[in-house]
Protein backbone atom coordinates (compact mmCIF):
# COMPACT_ATOMS: atom_id res chain seq x y z
CA UNK A 1 0.00 0.00 0.00
CA UNK A 2 1.24 3.67 -0.78
CA UNK A 3 1.55 5.89 1.78
CA UNK A 4 -0.20 9.06 1.54
CA UNK A 5 3.00 11.16 1.47
CA UNK A 6 4.18 9.24 -1.70
CA UNK A 7 0.57 9.68 -2.85
CA UNK A 8 0.78 13.61 -2.91
CA UNK A 9 4.31 13.06 -4.33
CA UNK A 10 3.28 11.68 -7.54
CA UNK A 11 0.35 13.81 -7.95
CA UNK A 12 2.43 17.17 -7.56
CA UNK A 13 4.93 15.81 -10.19
CA UNK A 14 1.66 15.18 -12.65
CA UNK A 15 1.09 18.80 -11.77
CA UNK A 16 4.03 20.30 -12.16
CA UNK A 17 4.31 18.04 -15.17
CA UNK A 18 2.16 20.52 -17.09
CA UNK A 19 3.79 23.92 -15.91
CA UNK A 20 6.54 24.03 -18.11
CA UNK A 21 9.40 22.20 -15.91
CA UNK A 22 11.71 20.29 -17.94
CA UNK A 23 10.70 16.59 -18.85
CA UNK A 24 7.12 17.41 -19.64
CA UNK A 25 5.68 15.13 -22.43
CA UNK A 26 2.87 18.05 -22.79
CA UNK A 27 3.30 19.52 -25.80
CA UNK A 28 3.82 23.47 -25.66
CA UNK A 29 0.96 26.08 -26.45
CA UNK A 30 1.42 27.37 -29.90
CA UNK A 31 1.47 30.72 -30.87
CA UNK A 32 1.53 32.32 -34.38
CA UNK A 33 3.65 35.52 -35.03
CA UNK A 34 3.65 38.18 -37.79
CA UNK A 35 4.78 36.69 -40.59
CA UNK A 36 2.60 33.50 -39.97
CA UNK A 37 4.91 31.58 -38.44
CA UNK A 38 4.13 28.79 -35.48
CA UNK A 39 6.56 28.57 -32.56
CA UNK A 40 6.17 28.37 -28.64
CA UNK A 41 7.46 30.30 -26.09
CA UNK A 42 10.39 27.65 -25.32
CA UNK A 43 11.37 27.74 -29.11
CA UNK A 44 12.96 30.93 -28.08
CA UNK A 45 14.94 29.97 -24.90
CA UNK A 46 18.24 30.52 -25.38
CA UNK A 47 18.17 34.89 -25.58
CA UNK A 48 16.26 36.48 -22.84
CA UNK A 49 12.96 38.25 -23.84
CA UNK A 50 10.61 41.23 -22.60
CA UNK A 51 7.14 39.69 -22.92
CA UNK A 52 3.86 41.81 -23.04
CA UNK A 53 0.38 41.06 -23.63
CA UNK A 54 -1.97 43.54 -25.40
CA UNK A 55 -5.10 43.45 -27.36
CA UNK A 56 -5.13 44.36 -30.80
CA UNK A 57 -8.33 46.50 -30.77
CA UNK A 58 -7.83 47.94 -27.52
CA UNK A 59 -8.04 52.03 -27.93
CA UNK A 60 -6.87 52.70 -24.29
CA UNK A 61 -3.48 51.37 -22.96
CA UNK A 62 -2.22 49.24 -25.62
CA UNK A 63 -1.70 51.31 -28.20
CA UNK A 64 0.66 52.96 -25.88
CA UNK A 65 2.45 49.74 -24.47
CA UNK A 66 3.56 48.92 -28.42
CA UNK A 67 4.91 52.78 -28.62
CA UNK A 68 6.65 51.77 -25.45
CA UNK A 69 7.85 48.48 -26.95
CA UNK A 70 8.63 49.68 -30.69
CA UNK A 71 10.86 52.54 -28.57
CA UNK A 72 12.48 49.82 -26.16
CA UNK A 73 13.08 47.60 -29.22
CA UNK A 74 15.00 50.62 -30.85
CA UNK A 75 17.06 51.14 -28.07
CA UNK A 76 17.92 47.80 -27.11
CA UNK A 77 18.71 47.30 -31.20
CA UNK A 78 21.22 50.52 -31.16
CA UNK A 79 22.84 49.37 -28.22
CA UNK A 80 23.49 45.75 -29.67
CA UNK A 81 21.42 44.09 -26.61
CA UNK A 82 20.59 40.68 -27.55
CA UNK A 83 17.57 40.19 -26.45
CA UNK A 84 13.90 39.56 -28.37
CA UNK A 85 10.66 41.08 -27.85
CA UNK A 86 7.00 39.38 -27.67
CA UNK A 87 4.22 41.11 -27.49
CA UNK A 88 1.19 38.13 -27.10
CA UNK A 89 -2.50 39.27 -27.73
CA UNK A 90 -4.67 38.83 -24.57
CA UNK A 91 -7.62 38.83 -26.64
CA UNK A 92 -7.03 35.56 -29.03
CA UNK A 93 -11.03 35.36 -29.73
CA UNK A 94 -11.05 38.75 -31.54
CA UNK A 95 -7.32 39.60 -32.41
CA UNK A 96 -6.35 37.33 -35.50
CA UNK A 97 -2.67 36.37 -37.37
CA UNK A 98 -3.68 39.40 -40.13
CA UNK A 99 -4.13 41.83 -36.78
CA UNK A 100 -0.93 41.26 -35.32
CA UNK A 101 0.70 41.46 -39.18
CA UNK A 102 -1.07 44.93 -39.07
CA UNK A 103 0.25 46.53 -35.51
CA UNK A 104 3.68 44.65 -36.46
CA UNK A 105 3.60 46.73 -39.67
CA UNK A 106 2.44 50.36 -38.14
CA UNK A 107 5.44 49.81 -35.43
CA UNK A 108 7.76 48.37 -38.11
CA UNK A 109 8.24 45.27 -35.80
CA UNK A 110 11.41 43.44 -37.54
CA UNK A 111 10.41 39.75 -36.43
CA UNK A 112 13.93 38.65 -35.73
CA UNK A 113 13.69 41.73 -32.99
CA UNK A 114 9.89 42.23 -31.76
CA UNK A 115 6.90 39.44 -32.45
CA UNK A 116 3.81 40.12 -32.05
CA UNK A 117 1.77 36.47 -31.94
CA UNK A 118 -1.56 35.38 -31.44
CA UNK A 119 -3.01 31.61 -31.01
CA UNK A 120 -5.66 29.23 -30.30
CA UNK A 121 -8.05 30.94 -27.38
CA UNK A 122 -6.84 27.49 -25.59
CA UNK A 123 -3.07 27.97 -26.28
CA UNK A 124 -3.33 31.45 -25.33
CA UNK A 125 -5.64 31.67 -22.56
CA UNK A 126 -2.89 28.97 -21.42
CA UNK A 127 -0.33 31.29 -21.39
CA UNK A 128 -2.23 33.78 -19.95
CA UNK A 129 -2.31 31.58 -16.96
CA UNK A 130 1.17 31.02 -16.54
CA UNK A 131 2.09 34.66 -16.78
CA UNK A 132 -1.05 35.54 -14.36
CA UNK A 133 -2.43 37.68 -16.84
CA UNK A 134 -6.21 38.52 -16.15
CA UNK A 135 -8.61 40.03 -19.14
CA UNK A 136 -11.91 40.65 -18.80
CA UNK A 137 -14.56 41.31 -21.59
CA UNK A 138 -16.44 44.72 -22.07
CA UNK A 139 -20.09 45.00 -23.09
CA UNK A 140 -18.28 45.38 -26.99
CA UNK A 141 -16.97 41.95 -26.74
CA UNK A 142 -13.63 42.79 -26.45
CA UNK A 143 -10.67 41.94 -23.74
CA UNK A 144 -10.31 45.73 -22.60
CA UNK A 145 -9.94 45.82 -19.29
CA UNK A 146 -6.62 43.69 -18.42
CA UNK A 147 -3.47 43.79 -16.63
CA UNK A 148 -0.22 45.52 -18.54
CA UNK A 149 2.78 44.14 -16.71
CA UNK A 150 6.42 43.79 -18.42
CA UNK A 151 7.86 40.32 -17.97
CA UNK A 152 11.65 39.60 -18.41
CA UNK A 153 12.64 36.33 -18.82
CA UNK A 154 16.33 34.51 -18.80
CA UNK A 155 17.69 32.76 -21.42
CA UNK A 156 16.08 29.64 -20.05
CA UNK A 157 12.73 30.91 -19.97
CA UNK A 158 12.01 31.64 -16.21
CA UNK A 159 10.79 35.26 -15.08
CA UNK A 160 12.91 37.10 -13.47
CA UNK A 161 11.49 40.73 -13.10
CA UNK A 162 7.68 41.92 -13.72
CA UNK A 163 7.19 45.18 -14.30
CA UNK A 164 4.57 48.01 -14.80
CA UNK A 165 3.99 49.26 -18.24
CA UNK A 166 4.54 52.91 -17.73
CA UNK A 167 5.59 55.98 -20.11
CA UNK A 168 9.31 54.87 -18.90
CA UNK A 169 8.94 51.56 -19.97
CA UNK A 170 11.78 51.42 -22.32
CA UNK A 171 13.74 52.80 -19.66
CA UNK A 172 12.98 50.36 -16.72
CA UNK A 173 13.18 47.39 -19.31
CA UNK A 174 16.65 48.21 -20.30
CA UNK A 175 18.17 48.88 -17.12
CA UNK A 176 16.71 45.67 -15.68
CA UNK A 177 18.61 44.20 -18.93
CA UNK A 178 21.81 45.62 -18.18
CA UNK A 179 21.53 45.72 -14.20
CA UNK A 180 20.52 41.94 -14.33
CA UNK A 181 22.38 40.94 -17.49
CA UNK A 182 24.61 37.91 -15.68
CA UNK A 183 21.29 36.18 -14.58
CA UNK A 184 19.51 36.92 -17.58
CA UNK A 185 22.06 35.11 -20.12
CA UNK A 186 22.42 31.75 -18.57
Amino acid sequence: MYSRFAILALLASIVMSGHGVAGTTQPQPQLIDQDGRHFTLASLQGTPLVVTFIAAHCKDVCPLVNEQTATAVARAQAERLPVRFVTISLDPENDTPRDMRVLAHTFNANSKLWILATGTPRDIHAIMRRFHVIAERGADGYADEHTTFVYLLDASGQIRSTMLASTNMPDQELNAIRSGWEQLAR
